[in-house]
């Protein structure tokens, strides 16, 4: 029972977050899915996160990513060499949050270790 009581206060942890809820839990995951797989030297395009992510179906994730865009969370600029292509990457702000809270779980967990 201890173990989820000590998940629960994580839960209730990060989900105190204000940043962080301010947005759907679809849009979260697709946040964290982009963030994990950004590498600033290989461009991420809008198809590759629809067709990879796994998150939702296409119409979700393209509300996702507008959702992410209008919340300043991810940044959607179009290909300089091939205009039909948009690439997105995180923004500062998306990644000050993911390290937020992976700071909060690594207290948490040695907090656990007490």
């Amino acid at each position: 029972m201890n173990a989820w009581l000590n998940l629960r206060q994580l839960i209730d942890a990060v989900g105190a977050d204000a940043e962080y809820r301010s947005i759907d839990e679809r849009s979260q995951r697709l946040l964290e899915w982009i963030v994990v797989n950004y590498a600033p030297d290989r461009p991420m395009f809008v198809q590759t996160v629809v067709m990879k992510s796994d998150v939702a179906s296409p119409a979700t994730i393209h509300k996702g990513l507008s959702i992410l865009e209008r919340e300043g969370m991810i940044s959607v600029k179009i290909d300089p060499e091939d205009t039909r292509r948009r690439i997105v990457s995180p923004t500062d702000r998306a990644k000050k949050l993911m390290n937020r809270l992976s700071r909060q779980v690594k207290a948490w967990a040695e907090a656990l270790s007490d």
